[in-house]
């Protein structure tokens, strides 16, 4: 009988996480995994609002005044993912899979593709048609809309960064930029499928003011959102063939030597 392969997910969903502190805890979990201290890891959250530059990113992609935004709240970080500027912030669903991708047998491509699958996936389990492995793009993307993304970084086989997919996020705040360098394409969520297709789900928050927490994640339609995170959850496990899926707390995500 095969080994069973093990997932630990830790879910921070229940709050905003600013984007460097996560940043730094992918980090230290990139490095223990790579030292086998730690197994393949996933977390799952919601940022505070902010707008990431991937490598492929520019200031051009900005149509708002970057100091402008920080002085509304919004943080902006450039960030050695893949990818061009993206929007994160209450309402999306952040997955940062730290997994070893040469334990299980994975290229880059097809690490990639199995994160479309699986938001692809997610988004089917609401009855949503969504498609990804588009030829010239990257993401999930319903008709000609986006609605998840993918920006990864892989060192030494070891993987970080990962996914976004819009559940009840405010929309709005993709006016700021041009998402993931497509000038051309619109972005859209779980809730504005359901709504079009005749499913009213309460509207997502304002967003922008790093004080507003609290509020924001109240207008965020809390339980849509637990509900895309067990499928989004279920389905990275089951493309990837994770047959042991362990629920650990934040306190569990590193060795207690390194605390």
């Amino acid at each position: 009988m095969p080994a069973s392969k093990s997932l630990r997910v830790c879910s921070l969903t229940h709050k905003l996480v600013r984007y460097l502190p996560s940043v730094e805890l992918q980090t230290l979990l990139e490095e223990h995994r790579k030292e086998g201290t730690v197994g393949d890891t996933l977390l799952v959250l919601q940022h505070a609002p902010v707008f990431t530059v991937g490598k492929r990113g520019s200031a051009q992609d900005f149509h708002t005044d970057p100091e402008e935004l920080r002085r509304t709240g919004f943080e902006i970080y450039s960030v050695p993912r893949g990818g061009e500027t993206t929007y994160h912030g209450p309402g999306q669903l952040v997955a940062y899979p730290i997994i070893n991708l040469r334990q299980l047998g994975l290229g880059a491509r097809a690490f990639v593709e199995g994160l479309e699958d699986a938001m692809v996936q997610a988004a089917g389990c609401f009855g949503i048609e969504a498609r990804g492995r588009v030829p010239g793009k990257t993401g999930v993307w319903v008709g000609e809309c986006k609605i998840g993304a993918v920006g990864v970084r892989i060192s030494h086989g070891i993987s970080s960064h990962g996914v976004a997919l819009n559940v009840t996020t405010d929309l709005s705040h993709y006016r700021h930029i041009v998402p993931c360098g497509t000038p051309d394409k619109e972005v859209t969520s779980v809730q504005r499928e359901l709504q079009q297709a005749g499913t009213y789900v309460e509207a997502g928050g304002e967003g922008g003011d790093a004080a507003k927490d609290d509020a924001l994640l109240q207008d965020t339609a809390p339980n849509l959102l637990k509900e895309a995170e067990q499928h989004l959850v279920r389905c990275i496990a089951g493309v990837y063939g994770y047959t042991d899926v362990q629920d650990i707390v934040e306190e569990q995500l590193l060795p207690t030597t390194a605390r």
